[in-house]
């Protein structure tokens, strides 16, 4: 309601007359009246200066907008990458390639059982070729190993192959292989060139049942290692020499096949 109209409306008030005993206060009806409209204009007035303000933020924002006048970025988020995992490897294939290389580097005139288990006293069975990888259900320290039993002469040893990514820090600085003893049984060490002049640490011990060789390389982040040894059980006595010399251990160790 406007000035005006409140002026036309107390006239006709005026001009039919206020009831009896009542007291039109007119100018005091129009000050207040006055008082609204300035309240009302500044509220006008403010949101005007807020849209205006608004405006202005936006329009920094359009092309064309001087580089120096555009508001600083926001930090950088900060935290752990999401790293998308690579599709696990096939241990049972490397475990089964391991044993047919461990077939293969049996010598002429060693006997080698086709059959996985062996017959032993009161029904019992031994393995004779084996393989096994690590998994859900086998949180095993390798990833995998193959072990081979070969005969010469009806005594028995044992050829075994063992991939592992736990290896001992001290042995991934040390600069002499030899420095670091990985076996607590292990009576001599030395370094061996494989074929490929490829350095190999071979450790050796000599338990009751003859002599034992284990050849490590470490290379990848991975632990190889290719160890003989005699085997004995009932009704078989273990094989008193060594089945591989130092160089054939050092090739089985850094055949390419065995890296996961």
């Amino acid at each position: 309601m406007t000035e005006t109209s409140i002026r036309d409306l107390m006239a006709r008030a005026v001009e039919d007359g206020p009831p009896s005993g009542i007291q039109l206060p007119v100018d005091d009806v129009l000050a207040r009246n006055a008082r609204m409209l300035r309240r009302r204009r500044i509220g006008q007035a403010l949101v005007a200066v807020v849209l205006l303000a608004g405006a202005a933020g936006l329009s920094a924002l359009l092309p064309g907008r001087p580089p120096s006048a555009l508001p600083p970025p926001a930090p950088a988020a900060t935290g752990p990458l999401v790293v998308t995992p690579t599709p696990p490897i096939d241990l049972e294939s490397r475990a089964k390639a391991a044993l047919g290389l461990l077939v293969a580097a049996a010598p002429p005139g060693y006997r080698v059982q086709k059959g996985e288990t062996a017959p032993g006293p009161g029904g019992s069975t031994y393995a004779v070729r084996e393989t096994s990888w690590r998994g859900p259900e086998r949180p095993f320290k390798e990833l995998y190993w193959a072990l081979l039993e070969v005969q010469l002469d009806g005594r028995a040893a044992v050829l075994t192959v063992r991939v592992t990514d736990q290896v001992p820090v001290n042995l991934l600085s040390a600069a002499d292989p030899c420095a670091v003893r990985i076996n607590p049984d292990e009576q001599s060490c030395r370094v061996v060139p494989a074929s490929d002049n490829t350095p190999v640490r071979i450790a050796s011990w000599h338990p009751v049942t003859g002599p034992v060789d284990e050849a490590t390389r470490v290379v990848n982040g991975v632990l190889v290692t290719v160890q003989q040894a005699g085997r004995p059980r009932p009704n078989v006595y273990a094989l008193g020499r060594p089945v591989l010399d130092d160089r054939q251990l050092a090739d089985l160790t850094t055949n390419p096949t065995l890296l996961p």
